[in-house]
């Protein structure tokens, strides 16, 4: 007699360490899936479209929304400087022309009355008017002391505007500039900041062979910094905003730390297989607060180590556990080859800068699509059943709605399948449950499965898990 049992409350496990093992109620997929907004019920989550057309034609660094009303958006290569209207309407308002150095614009920031944005060796800024007037702008207000064509990220902690220059800490505090606020030792190149606590958090990278940097705590008026911690990592690449915590991705393994002001402590890692030719990061601005959780954009570096889009780390309240989920893929569909630059949060909205290298290299920036869903998915961990004489397996989905034009899709990879296979199913409305049709498949010693929910506009299925019977 076959026994069945459920795999359900995946808001309490998400996405699991592998494959084989995670913690309970983990699985080995969750992408595209709102598993928090209601614990328990698992749907669709908005998706994301692209918002920018033709307008955006380079990588974007830096998504600033600023109180004139408009989100401006950063060119890394080109210095060219976007605008996106409360509107929708987008348009190139600058191209950055510094006196020296590159144009491209590495980071920026809104801070008292001014935007600043760095580049290699200058930082430039405009005053912030109705409208903004970029004709205006000082493309080379203030000169760093190093040069760095990489990094130079900008942080405001307790009034003052701090940005990475080399080993130096450079600020800018009642409209003067300090191109040495604070010196490290030169072997570091600041990479990231981030704050803990009162403090300036400091992310650091030696060199791109060197596996470990570390991360300092500095007051912000001290000649030294007052506590490092070293972290065995290739460079901190940037720090997650989340809500009194401070989290940072560091190396090009998927790893996610924990910060409490004196040591880091690892906490996650993307799941993927990493070589030396399979890398993933997470860029400076990569990073996001929304919708109650830390965000972050996986971006591939080499290979195709794990899925790429952006996912969340975090709960439906401090009741619930911090669980990895895959939310939101970009427009183009594509989890490979594909790099997050930029996110930025904006009211409802979630903006995420993108590049997509499949079939040719083209760029753009998504926004949320608060009127489409998208199609989600969850993937199980491997089940084993009998090795020696195999087992016939069945399958069924409970749910709570399916509304007009929504429906749900079952596959299932048998004994190591490459590929899955679509299975028949039989919606039974009087007992809320969906059933799937195994009879074609083999009897199996391993096999996974794989539910997807697919959306009609903004209407989404709503299931509670999956039933299997061995």
């Amino acid at each position: 007699m076959k026994q069945p049992f459920e795999l359900k409350d995946i808001n309490l496990g998400g996405i699991a360490d592998s494959r084989y093992q995670g913690i309970a109620n983990s699985m080995a997929n969750i992408v595209g899936l709102d598993i928090h907004s209601e614990p328990g019920a698992i749907k669709c989550n908005q998706a994301l479209v692209k918002d920018s057309g033709t307008t955006v034609d380079g990588p974007v660094s830096k998504i600033l929304p600023c109180t004139d009303g408009n989100t401006y958006f950063f060119g890394k290569t080109s210095g060219k400087i976007w605008k996106r209207t409360s509107g929708g309407v987008w348009s190139l308002e600058a191209t950055a022309s510094p006196a020296a150095g590159s144009a491209g614009i590495l980071d920026a920031y809104e801070f008292e009355g001014y935007i600043y944005y760095s580049m290699q060796s200058r930082l430039g800024r405009v005053a912030v008017g109705a409208p903004t007037a970029w004709a205006g702008r000082d493309d080379s207000w203030a000169t760093f002391l190093n040069t760095n064509a990489t990094y130079h990220p900008i942080k405001e902690k307790n009034k003052i505007l701090y940005i990475g220059d080399g080993f130096y800490i450079a600020q800018v505090e009642g409209g003067l500039f300090t191109g040495d606020a604070l010196d490290l030792d030169s072997t570091y190149t600041v990479t990231a900041l981030g704050e803990s606590g009162e403090s300036l958090a400091i992310g650091t990278i030696i060199a791109n062979n060197v596996n470990w940097c570390r991360v300092f705590r500095w007051n912000g008026w001290a000649i030294s910094w007052t506590v490092d911690d070293q972290v065995p990592e290739v460079g901190i690449r940037a720090f997650i905003p989340a809500d009194n915590l401070t989290l940072f991705a560091a190396g090009t393994k998927g790893n996610v730390y924990s910060y409490d002001g004196n040591y880091g402590q690892h906490v996650k890692r993307i799941p993927g297989i990493y070589t030396s030719t399979n890398k993933a990061v997470v860029a400076l601005n990569a990073v996001a607060h929304f919708d109650r959780r830390p965000m972050f954009g996986i971006s591939y570096d080499s290979g195709n180590p794990c899925l790429q889009g952006v996912y969340s780390f975090g709960g439906y309240s401090n009741n619930y556990p911090n669980v990895l989920v895959l939310d939101y893929v970009i427009s183009t569909g594509h989890t490979a080859n594909v790099k997050i630059l930029s996110m930025e949060a904006s009211g409802d909205l979630l903006f995420v800068a993108w590049q997509d290298d499949n079939g040719g290299t083209t760029y753009g920036v998504d926004v949320l699509d608060l009127s489409n869903k998208a199609t989600g998915y969850f993937e199980t961990r491997i089940i084993n059943t009998d090795r020696l004489n195999g087992k016939q397996i069945g399958l069924a989905v409970p749910y709570r709605e399916l509304p007009t034009g929504t429906s749900v899709v079952v596959k299932a990879k048998n004994n190591y399948a490459t590929s899955w296979t679509t299975l028949t199913t039989v919606v039974d409305a009087e007992h809320m449950i969906i059933n799937v049709d195994t009879t074609d498949l083999p009897d199996s010693q391993a096999f996974e499965v794989r539910v997807e929910l697919v959306p009609s506009s903004n209407d989404t299925p709503v299931v509670e898990g999956l039933v299997i019977a061995i």
